[in-house]
């Protein structure tokens, strides 16, 4: 970092310190409406680094800011001053006491993390908000987060135990320790807290709305139980404000074991909230709603719902039993069913029986927000009026009053939430960018909260106030808001932590500074290299922060490098983040040819599973290759890429050389000098090219059948593992296939990775070209790489967008998953060896991943083992780079580990470069799997183990 006023910071703190123009814009949005860009980032490594940093901040007058996920639809955690970042370096579980039934943590431990570290103990943390699997502890008790199961075991400040919190003075308290003193052996600033409640504590107790869940200003109920000071309680929803928490202690629950679900439609919204009064006395652990809106995109994003869905219906209400009786749990449920369908309030009621159903319709409802964010159009939903929540027993005319307020000013509008509990999320559509649509902000929110303050509840529920709802807080508490300043001031006298949180009482803070406002400008930043049929500057647009892309448990496959690294800059988010910064002119344009900006394009590999398991269907790796390419179209590739990107030619080369000349390459002289001068590492070896290759070996065409497949082999099963390719034709011809083998090039995705979007134009046209008619005749494409097979289904239409390119996409399919097509024409003779399967991540990305695995399961005599991996860390060419190889590894680490104990005679993947890492971090031999379905062939020998 260069000299500046951070500077001494930097040098006092073992964290990092961010400065950069890239590093600050990258944490100035979070998942709400507004971006503010910090003055600093600090990555703080334990309690001692936050100390130094609030003493270093209010010396200055600076602002501090905790951020956890950044998942947040307020705004709580931007500011201009530092954001101190929790999750890059304080991220710890400390203690798991399961006979105790606690845990200690650091603010950045995700509750993801904690449900995989509980698996099977029978034991759960009931607060479940919808972004919980990357949601973190800090950020949870921030706003005392709830979930849908809060209705029966409430929100995270019932479990809180202790917490070491740091002080706007810099001092680091144990908040159990102020709970064991007598109120006069307290700080001084604690005994005036202790007397403030004690002199007001009628006001106080009488003050809060009669709702089951509100998270509005500061919780003084019960501050004093039995003259102790009881702080957990103020601390937990006081989004940072009053202090910032670097340890969490909480109590965890035996989890029931039974659960039973009732899904039941409905005709209008009055008769769902008519049912849920019938529900409640029943004891539900939840009740969800979810309107039409949401259940259209429900069976658009998961066709197996599609069916289970009625047509016309206006909202489905989910509701949750759970019990530690089987037998309790379903007359529970089969009672809700009743009640409501004999009530005729529903249109149709059943019970979910099945696992798979069950979790299909709670993972809609999770990915409520990003699926929303799907809906076609400019305007886009909001969270503005999202948290506000009422007695359950006033929820009918709450739904009349909403839905006249948003029907009047004629503003689209969407709702879901937690119903039982009185909390709906309704999310309004606007676009911002229109100055009339970002006018309705305030209006809109004075009219709803009105309402809700007539009908005594709370604007926000769960989410926080945040810059979004803190303007209404003295609304809503006008005989107690004194008191909340007085506490902001004996905790926080400088008035540094969180400043524009809770008491800022400024009507305008909710309309600005938004993303997307009326000012907010984007043009594109020169020529695009790639297609973009919706505009480069869209897809851009497209992610709104909902950070489920920094999931870290084995919930989602993304992203690879974030989950080792946990770096902000890995973060599949941060490449849209700093292209929108760049298209929107907040980061000059030279920005892009920087090397802080292509450092963050290089932290995505290409593997797709961002793009994959994006509920909103951000093409990050799309984007990554644009910002590529432009480098490379002005600066030209690097020495190591054009030798990354030549297997093909040393293909064709090098299996011309006696077998002395390439031995020379794979001597350590000569990988040190790959090392050295191209930055390839010395610690990977080079492939061996075998004298004979795929089309030497196998002829243009064979079989006689009426099916015909156009095999694409691919660089490597044509060059360096021709046996790939003989075992595939093997295997077609056995299923009575005719197999065209047409000259061919290297698929281009290499090239595309690396930005190099003209050889990989090249490379297509080029197939395109010499398949002609062979590729409208074949009523296949096959693939054996599962990179291949990406690009020819996705990555050529980055380039290009003929006819011939889509009759090739369309018909391109993975070997197994023609072979599944045609179980009965495969006969296969037993193998008695055991084998383990590393599934690559192109080809997770793919139509019936699994069909690999269930192909060798269909092998008599084979033991099969899934090593149910993650990325296996070669990504690629990635991984082949001196720069990568460590991280590359080490990401590679769990799956080899699990290949090394699986106790199989050999790996198997259909991957390449998965075979590389695979190979050379274990030493175990590894097939495709095709080899060995083709060694199970009738009459092949070699079939017992060893």
């Amino acid at each position: 970092m260069t000299e500046n006023r951070f500077s001494a910071l930097a040098r006092s703190i073992a964290g990092d310190v961010r400065t950069d123009d890239l590093g600050r814009y990258l944490l100035s949005t979070d998942g709400s409406i507004f971006r503010k860009t910090p003055a600093a980032v600090v990555y703080p490594r334990h309690a001692g680094d936050v100390a130094k940093t609030v003493v270093f901040a209010r010396s200055r007058g600076l602002s501090v800011h905790p951020r956890g996920a950044g998942s947040g639809l307020c705004g709580g955690a931007l500011g201009g001053g530092i954001v101190v970042d929790f999750t890059r370096r304080m991220n710890r579980l400390i203690r798991l006491d399961t006979a105790g039934r606690t845990f200690e943590c650091e603010p950045g431990y995700r509750l993801g993390e904690l449900e995989a570290a509980l698996a099977g103990k029978g034991l759960f943390f009931p607060p479940d908000p919808s972004s919980g699997e990357y949601a973190t502890f800090g950020g949870m008790a921030a706003t005392n987060a709830s979930g849908a199961h809060s209705v029966k075991y409430g929100n995270v400040a019932d479990y809180l135990l202790d917490a070491e919190v740091v002080t706007g003075d810099g001092r680091t308290l144990m908040l159990s320790e102020l709970e064991t003193r007598d109120a006069e052996a307290l700080p001084p600033n604690l005994r005036a807290l202790y007397r403030l409640y004690m002199e007001n504590r009628g006001i106080i107790e009488g003050a809060y709305p009669p709702v089951r869940c509100n998270v509005a200003g500061y919780n003084l109920r019960g501050l004093v139980a039995g003259d102790r000071l009881r702080m957990t309680r103020l601390i937990s929803g006081a989004e940072g404000t009053l202090g910032i928490t670097v340890r969490l202690k909480f109590r965890l629950l035996e989890k029931p074991p039974h659960e039973s679900l009732v899904v039941a439609f409905f005709d209008d919204i009055v008769a769902a909230a008519t049912a849920v009064q019938r529900i409640l006395p029943m004891g539900p652990s939840g009740i969800e709603i979810m309107d039409k809106s949401l259940l259209s995109l429900a069976g658009k994003t998961d066709p197996t719902l599609r069916d289970r869905i009625p047509i016309g219906a206006d909202n489905v209400l989910m509701v949750e039993f759970d019990d530690f009786s089987a037998a309790t749990c379903a007359g529970l449920a089969e009672a809700a069913r009743e009640c409501v369908e004999t009530a005729g309030l529903a249109r149709e009621a059943h019970l979910a029986v099945s696992a798979g159903e069950k979790a299909r319709f709670w993972a809609v409802r999770k990915a409520a927000v990003p699926i929303l964010y799907r809906l076609k159009g400019e305007k886009k939903i909001l969270a503005l009026i999202e948290d506000a929540a009422v007695p359950t027993d006033r929820l009918v005319p709450y739904f009349k009053g909403i839905y006249e307020i948003l029907n009047r000013r004629r503003i689209p509008f969407v709702t879901y939430g937690h119903i039982a509990k009185g909390l709906l999320h309704t999310r309004p559509l606007l676009d911002l960018r229109k100055a009339g649509d970002a006018a309705l902000l305030k209006p809109l929110a004075d009219d709803v909260f009105e309402l809700v303050h007539r009908l005594g509840g709370s604007v926000s529920g769960e989410h926080g106030d945040g810059r979004l709802r803190s303007a209404y807080i003295r609304r809503c508490y006008p005989d107690i808001w004194p008191l909340f300043i007085a506490v902001k001031r004996l905790l926080d006298p400088a008035g540094i932590l969180n400043p524009e949180i809770k008491t800022l009482d400024d009507p305008n803070q909710m309309t600005g500074p938004l993303r997307y406002g009326p000012d907010y400008r984007a043009g594109e930043p020169g020529r695009n290299r790639l297609r973009w049929p919706e505009g480069f500057v869209r897809e851009i647009e497209k992610c709104h922060g909902c950070s489920k892309c920094t999931t870290v448990t084995a919930a989602t496959r993304m992203c690879p490098v974030y989950k080792l690294t946990r770096d902000e800059e890995a973060s599949p988010k941060a490449k849209a983040n700093a292209l929108r910064g760049l298209i929107s002119g907040a980061l000059p344009e030279r920005s892009l040819f920087e090397r802080a900006f292509q450092r963050v394009m290089s932290r995505c590999v290409h593997c797709g599973s961002c793009f994959h398991e994006c509920p909103s269907g951000v093409d990050i790796p799309r984007m990554a290759v644009e910002a590529r390419a432009r480098y490379v179209r002005r600066f030209g590739p690097t020495l190591e890429y054009r030798l990354l990107t030549a297997a093909e030619f040393a293909g064709r080369f090098a299996r011309k050389l006696p077998d002395a000349v390439k031995g020379l390459a794979d001597t350590r002289m000569a990988r040190r000098a790959a090392e050295r001068f191209a930055g390839i590492s010395a610690r990977r070896r080079p492939p061996h090219f075998p004298a004979r290759d795929l089309f030497e070996r196998v002829p243009g065409e064979s079989g006689g059948g009426r099916f015909r497949v156009l095999y694409f082999a691919g660089c490597y099963a044509t060059y360096i593992r021709p046996e790939i390719g003989e075992a595939a034709v093997k295997v077609l011809t056995a299923m009575d296939m005719t197999v065209s083998l047409p000259p061919q090039h290297c698929c281009g995705l290499p090239m595309l990775a690396k930005g190099m979007t003209r050889t990989a134009a090249k490379r297509i046209r080029r197939n395109l070209a010499r398949w002609g008619r062979l590729a409208v005749a074949a009523d296949a494409v096959v693939v054996t790489c599962s990179s291949c097979g990406l690009s020819l289904m996705q990555e050529w239409g980055y380039l290009c967008d003929t006819a011939e390119m889509r009759i090739v996409r369309e018909k391109t399919m993975h070997i197994s998953r023609l072979i599944e097509r045609f179980p009965g024409r495969l006969n296969l003779a037993p193998l008695g060896v055991k084998v383990a399967y590393h599934l690559p991540c192109h080809l997770n990305v793919q139509p019936s991943p699994k069909s690999a695995l269930k192909l060798l399961s269909r092998i008599p005599g084979l033991e099969t083992i899934d090593l149910d991996s993650r990325c296996c860390g070669m990504a690629g060419i990635w991984g082949m780079s001196a720069a990568n190889i460590d991280l590359s590894r080490r990401i590679g680490a769990e799956m080899i580990h699990r290949l090394d104990r699986s106790g199989a005679d050999f790996g198997a993947t259909d991957c390449p470069t998965c075979r590389m890492q695979m190979e050379d971090m274990s030493g175990k031999p590894v097939r495709h799997p095709i080899e060995i379905v083709a060694a199970a062939l009738p009459g092949q020998p070699h079939r017992q183990r060893g």
